[in-house]
């Protein structure tokens, strides 16, 4: 129960943070999958959990490779991680591909609309500079949510009925 209880924390706070900054999001979001990986019944392969914690840490290491100004900016992350959550949750509702489709949909919606407010033009939206700024706040918002989105259903799986 204890391990429910953490991994459920962990997990809200992973979404919460990719709201505000992306870059550790995903390390939460990771630690809350690999909580929720040691409750008792079936689990994730070990592929599973190597791919997720591949895709953590280049979401890290490219957070660090990211220009100071850009790794500092919340422009539109509010939307991005938004679609991107709205995305994962209609994706569970149907596999866990749909899931990993639903959050990558999701933040480029979510983009897409955040370019089309008066704060977003400085994006230039359709340019390689919205291209590249959504891939560096989008990434780590898909992965965040995908992360977050098989967690919860193993939670959900090993939940007392």
């Amino acid at each position: 129960m204890i391990f429910a209880i953490l991994a459920s924390i962990l997990l809200v706070m992973a979404v919460v943070m990719s709201f505000f900054t992306s870059t550790y999001a995903a390390a939460i979001a990771f630690l809350g999958l690999c909580c929720a990986g040691l409750l008792p019944g079936e689990h994730l392969s070990v592929a599973s959990y190597a791919f997720w914690g591949v895709a953590m840490v280049i979401v890290i290491a490219l957070g660090f490779m990211l220009p100071p100004g850009v790794a500092r900016s919340r422009k539109g992350l509010p939307y991005i991680a938004g679609g991107a959550l709205a995305g994962m949750a209609v994706g569970l509702t149907f596999s866990h591909a749909a899931l990993v489709a639903g959050a990558f949909i999701g933040a480029v919606l979510g983009g897409v609309a955040y370019a089309r407010t008066p704060q977003g033009k400085v994006l230039e939206f359709p340019t390689s500079r919205f291209l590249n700024y959504l891939c560096a706040k989008g990434l780590p918002a898909v992965v965040t949510m995908s992360i977050a989105g098989t967690a919860a259903i193993i939670l959900y799986v090993m939940w007392p009925a």
